[in-house]
């Protein structure tokens, strides 16, 4: 039982004493004349054990709702999801809290009655308080032990593996839904997703490493640490098992980053194993174990070997407020094959692009020697994308930026994946670890040059560099309403823009033009594609709508 707790029932047994009056008049000489029923006493103890037993978890809970809810109104400004969930979480904590203590009211108006009774007798209080009811309190959990910059918090049994990288553990705080630190396992499947390639095996393997009954160490930096995912708090703790020796030495974070079948998941606040954790990982990726063999599950028809794709990944979006539209992936095809990317996806550590919604559209290709940019955010207004771009759409930035700050080896990773399907599919083909941690890099040559070693007339990715520096690199699209033909192309020519012309007033079939051949006095813009305002790349194309003055 928590300190506070027992300082809570001192406290009410306290008030029952001083709350009462005295009246030696009518004292008796023995407790035995008070002929207290035993159906009371008995009814008091079974309050007592009931309270101290309910609350003793509730205090726990509520401590940990509220440090929680503290530290991510701190980080998130008290905005997003994240902090609302935690903010819910405490409100539940809080309500659930007040309902018991009402019970302690009743208890306290039960006991009174007695109290009264003694505190009118001449007798001391010694003999009552030896002959009071026994209450039997919950056991504690021990001290947190410190070990290696982390604290043992809890020991207990295996419940069962839920996926993964979730565990339930049966210890001195109750059952645990524990989160695994460092690692973020494939996800297995759910009524609304398919199973991830490497989720089921991942799975599999840490049920073998943790069978039911087995006995585990939770450990982490920060007690308070948690995952509320889908509102559910769940304590973050490394997960050790006992070797054959008995000793709680086995790792099974590291285990499942081994086995090629979990990707790095770093803390900041959670940082101990970062940078172990991350050797882990490459040694695997490097090695082609597991999910980063680009063959680990079946059935999928691209043969794509690892290495035809690069990848590049800038997580810090250079647009003010963190604007997602500037965190953003370029694919580079090494080969002198087009490759189609229909229905492939890109994911973070995170979970937050794995709806299908986020897969690329029919058609998309890459091809030989070519470029391909995704933005993570919506497209920019005023600055179009062009037809090597796809824009996402989310909106809020999610890539963690990399910091090697006090250690703690933080950043996200970005990777490539081939459609994913009911009974397979889902390969990686590339993939970008933390984004150079912890090993100092520098962008590629093919950002800033062609594949002749010239320099791009704009730097990629194209439309970003346009947004950033629009003066330089952009071309504001005039509004050309009421212009001629011939006053549209001259308008358009000295900004290196092209034109199509398109006369809507013909009715016969090829009635589109080009270029200037085509226009009468009487013939004018009424429309025109892109608006007015615009920003394009040099050589970027204009359509003008002509139709007769009206």
């Amino acid at each position: 039982m928590s300190r506070l707790l027992r300082s809570f029932i001192v406290a009410c047994l306290l008030i029952g004493f001083a709350s009462t009056s005295t009246h030696p008049g009518n004292a008796i000489t023995s407790l035995s004349e008070l002929a207290i029923p035993d159906d009371q006493v008995v009814s008091i103890q079974a309050r007592v054990v009931s309270l101290t037993t309910t609350m003793a978890p509730m205090l726990e809970r509520t401590t940990f709702a509220q440090e929680e809810f503290l530290r991510l109104r701190a980080e998130t400004k008290g905005k997003g999801a994240e902090y609302q969930a935690a903010h819910n979480f405490l409100r539940t904590q809080v309500q659930g809290l007040l309902k018991a203590l009402n019970g302690e009211v009743q208890i306290r108006n039960q006991s009174n009655r007695i109290f009264n009774q003694i505190i009118k007798s001449p007798q001391t209080l010694t003999e009552f308080i030896a002959a009071r009811p026994t209450v039997y309190l919950p056991p504690e959990c021990p001290p947190a032990v410190a070990l290696d910059g982390e604290s043992i918090w809890e020991s207990g049994k295996v419940v069962r593996v839920v996926d993964g990288d979730t565990v339930l553990v049966q210890t001195c705080r109750g059952e645990l839904d524990v989160r695994l630190i460092g690692v973020q396992a494939p996800e297995t499947a759910k009524p609304t997703q398919l199973a991830q390639c490497g989720g089921i095996e991942a799975t599999r393997l840490l049920q073998s490493l943790l069978p039911v009954g087995a006995e585990v160490q939770l450990r982490s930096n920060n007690y308070a640490s948690s995952n509320n995912f889908q509102a559910l708090a769940r304590p973050y703790r490394y997960i050790f098992a006992k070797d054959s020796q008995g000793n709680f030495s086995l790792d099974v974070q590291a285990k499942l980053l081994e086995a090629g079948l979990a990707m790095w998941f770093p803390n900041e606040n959670e940082y101990v194993r970062n940078y172990q954790y991350l050797e882990v990982l490459n040694t695997a990726a490097s090695s082609g174990i597991g999910i980063w063999s680009g063959e680990f599950c079946k059935n999928e028809k691209d043969k794509t070997p690892i290495g035809a794709i690069e990848i590049w990944v800038e997580t810090d979006s250079p647009i003010s407020g963190e604007h997602p539209f500037g965190e953003h992936v370029i694919l580079r095809n090494r080969t002198d094959q087009k490759i189609d990317l229909s229905g492939w996806s890109i994911r973070d550590t995170s979970l937050e692009l794995i709806d299908p919604k986020f897969a690329f559209p029919l058609g998309t290709t890459l091809n030989p020697q070519g470029i391909l940019t995704i933005y993570l955010g919506a497209a920019l207004p005023n600055f179009p994308i062009s037809q090597d771009e796809i824009a996402l759409g989310l909106t809020k930035a999610i890539l963690q930026n990399p910091s090697s700050a006090g250690s703690k080896y933080t950043g996200d990773g970005i990777y490539l994946q081939t459609p994913l399907l009911a009974n397979g599919g889902g390969n990686m083909r590339a993939w970008m670890h933390r984004h150079c941690i912890p090993l100092d890099c520098t962008r590629p040559d093919w950002l800033t040059k062609s594949g002749d070693g010239s320099d791009r007339a704009i730097p990629l990715p194209q439309t970003l560099s346009i947004a950033l520096n629009p003066g330089k690199y952009g071309r504001v699209v005039p509004d050309m309403t009421g212009l001629t033909a011939e006053q549209a192309a001259v308008a358009l020519t000295p900004l290196q823009l092209n034109v199509v012309l398109i006369d809507k007033s013909s009715e016969v079939a090829g009635g589109a033009m080009s270029g200037t051949t085509s226009s009468t006095s009487e013939k004018s813009v009424v429309d025109q594609n892109p608006k007015a305002g615009t920003n394009l790349p040099p050589n970027g194309t204009v359509t003008v709508y002509i139709d007769v003055k009206r």
